[in-house]
């Protein structure tokens, strides 16, 4: 009797505690977690849609997490800052965005980051020194001067251009500005001429552009380009000008789509650095959620996400993930 009554008193204990437990977990959590996601865009361009499906399917893994992703429609940095102060203004759990003009957004991010808000940084970080730039929780992404020394040693791999141009789709973007550097430093380092080229965030405008430079350097035989869109452009605008794209100009590539891997099967395209965007949504998400939620502080940056280096070899495999939004 006295062992029953012990049992009795024993679990009668272990409820207390647990219902102790749970009224504390009570206290301690939120019902939703809210997440607000904000890009340079634009947003319906196909490299943000596989970054975009990293960030909801990492809203997913949470039922308690709520995620807003926004940007604008074409790359404009004064929407892009707006749409930065429209999701700060609804005062989330935690912020996940791109670095795209760091100076433009220092006085912004700075005082929200003092009282406490998590600030994840994706894709474009803060290139500044390492005591002027932004104090976020990490940064997920891509080195983007390496970028443009990995493509500049790549394209010497295969050959040695006479002259090259990197093209810029997004002037004013401090780490596709960056990619240039690296691109065009590396190559003049090994005895290249080779320059940066504006062409605009207009795809059509930009393949006009381009082809107007070569008119008037027609030694130009190797270009590296930023974005699936414009290359897609400019592939079909310079073989309108009789161009044997891939042997008279050959074009190194960041980022990838359909037409890009078909290039790269056709040889028309060299090679594509792959970022792997689907990463650093997904990413940028998971670190913001268990920050906000637990305060778990991320890796410390940079979380490298690439660049991977894809021939002609990679492409079968790449296709069956690329239709799906992965790569």
């Amino acid at each position: 009797m006295k062992i029953k009554s012990l049992s009795v008193l024993l679990l009668l204990i272990i409820c207390i505690i647990g219902l102790s437990f749970s009224v504390m977990a009570a206290d301690v959590f939120k019902d939703t977690y809210r997440v607000r996601v904000v890009v340079h865009g634009g947003i319906a361009d196909p490299f943000w849609k596989t970054f975009e499906k990293g960030v909801k399917d990492a809203a997913a893994n949470h039922p308690d997490l709520e995620v807003t992703y926004s940007g604008p429609a074409n790359f404009d940095l004064t929407k892009f800052i707006s749409d930065l102060q429209t999701a700060i203004a609804a005062e989330p759990d935690a912020l996940v965005c791109t670095l795209t003009e760091p100076v433009a957004m220092d006085s912004i991010l700075r005082p929200v980051i003092k009282d406490g808000m998590p600030v994840i940084a994706v894709n474009a970080p803060d290139l500044r020194l390492q005591d002027e730039r932004i104090p976020v929780n990490t940064y997920v992404g891509e080195d983007s001067y390496f970028i443009g020394v990995k493509a500049a040693r790549e394209t010497l791999k295969r050959f040695k251009p006479e002259r090259a141009i990197y093209v810029n789709h997004h002037p004013g973007a401090s780490n596709i500005e960056a990619r240039g550097r690296g691109y065009i430093e590396t190559l003049k380092e090994n005895g290249v001429p080779a320059e940066q080229l504006n062409i605009t965030s207009d795809a059509v405008k930009g393949a006009e552009i381009v082809a107007a430079y070569i008119q008037s350097h027609p030694e130009t035989d190797a270009i590296f380009s930023g974005n699936t869109q414009r290359t897609e452009a400019i592939v079909v605008r310079l073989e309108d000008e009789g161009i044997k794209v891939g042997e008279e100009i050959k074009i190194a590539q960041m980022d990838m789509s359909p037409s890009i891997l078909d290039y790269i099967k056709q040889g028309k395209v060299m090679f594509a650095l792959d970022q792997q965007q689907y990463m650093q949504g997904y990413l940028g998400v998971e670190f913001a959620y268990l920050k906000a939620k637990f305060g778990m502080n991320p890796p410390p940056p940079p979380v490298s996400t690439g660049p991977g280096v894809i021939t002609k070899e990679d492409v079968d495999f790449i296709e069956t993930l690329a239709a799906q939004d992965y790569r």
